[in-house]
């Protein structure tokens, strides 16, 4: 049984008068972004991925499956000695859900995997990722790894992460900028933006720490451009959390499609126990019907249907709290299983194979896999 249909059944019992839809329709879409200059930063990825001592992949809180790249985990299996840090970015719009964070604590454990929260703009919380780096370096030369080219890790993610956030954040530090808030006036050496495709080509190294009485390596970062996965190991509804997380390019898919998926969403997590509506009358007058609710969502006569549908996703794209994006996080570890999940994903992927796919890039972004 599709995931999405056992965590809507689940409600109906505590839901009376109200049934949340069992699936989601398969709107026509596409179900790829894959983009010319991912192509080329894939590439250097691989050739950098033996010089560095660990791989950062950053993923958004709320879609911890969907922002998940299997394309990082392929690369860094080939390399036995690479660490991997999961950091999971946009913390402050996932606030106090202890049931979510072991449902992650038991996923990254299956696969022994290391993982953080963290707000990518909260200085105290990045200081705590430098310090990991910081701990792995010291270990690495405790164990006579000296590197003349200092401690190296390769910041990755799909589009729109927060890795150039993350970046300036870490580099802001270094430079002894101390403010309550990353979010004030500084120089930036990565460009941050809203939209997915700001990171265009890999960076050179950027320095976060310095030689000091514990460790002689200097510990540097590289920023990449986000990078997605082929149509083969995608599907409507992971192309859609990732629009509504803001990794796909905002009209790649029509806002009618995401808001209803958002309403989708929210009827599966609806939360009538006096917290803030989702929508107007979410908790009195549920509905599966998006035009609906775009209605009630409507200040003005001037407004539309495609407006309102923009104007209500980018909101929740960017301030919205304790919405999933991947319904399968309200499943049990019986119903679904992280590592299975993953290991369906890498046999999906194949093998690389650039060949084929740097001829015709823009028709069949499918190529960049064998089959």
């Amino acid at each position: 049984m599709h995931a999405n249909v056992k965590a809507a059944r689940r409600l109906v019992s505590s839901i009376s008068s109200f049934t949340p839809r069992y699936e989601f329709p398969k709107y026509n879409m596409p179900l790829t972004d894959f983009k010319g200059h991912q192509l080329k930063a894939l590439r250097k990825f691989e050739r950098l991925a033996p010089q560095m001592n660990m791989i950062i992949e950053l993923r958004d809180i709320r879609a911890p499956l969907s922002t998940r790249n299997v394309i990082f985990d392929r690369i860094a299996r080939k390399e036995n000695n690479l660490m991997k840090l999961v950091v999971y970015t946009r913390k402050d719009l996932m606030p106090n859900n202890k049931e979510y964070i072991r449902k992650l604590k038991n996923w990254h454990e299956e696969l022994g995997e290391k993982f953080v929260l963290l707000d990518c703009r909260n200085k105290i919380e990045v200081k705590n990722l430098l310090k990991i780096l910081e701990w792995q370096n010291y270990e690495l030369e405790k164990n006579g790894g000296y590197l003349p080219m200092g401690y190296r890790a390769l910041i990755t993610g799909m589009p729109n992460v927060g890795k150039s956030t993350l970046i300036n954040s870490l580099r802001a530090i270094f430079q002894g900028q101390d403010r309550e808030s990353m979010g004030g006036k500084r120089k930036k050496v990565a460009k941050t933006g809203a939209e997915a495709g700001v990171t265009r080509t890999t960076s050179e190294v950027i320095r976060v720490a310095s030689r000091n009485v514990e460790s002689r390596n200097e510990i540097y970062l590289i920023d990449t451009p986000g990078i997605g996965v082929p149509g083969r190991i995608s599907d409507h509804n992971r192309m859609l959390a990732l629009a509504l997380c803001g990794s796909v390019k905002n009209n790649l898919i029509d806002p009618i499609f995401q808001a209803d998926y958002l309403l989708y969403l929210m009827n599966l997590q609806n939360q009538n126990d006096g917290k803030e509506e989702f929508y107007p009358k979410s908790h009195t007058s549920p509905t599966n019907d998006i035009y609906d609710v775009l209605k009630r969502l409507q200040m003005h006569k001037s407004q539309n249907d495609k407006s309102t549908a923009i104007e209500w996703t980018n909101k929740w794209r960017l301030r919205g709290k304790g919405i999933i994006f991947d319904p399968e996080v309200l499943l049990s570890n019986d119903e679904f299983s992280y590592k299975k999940y993953v290991d369906d994903q890498l046999k999906k992927l194949g093998e690389l194979s650039y060949e084929r796919f740097s001829k015709r890039l823009i028709g069949n972004p499918n190529q960049i896999f064998s089959k």
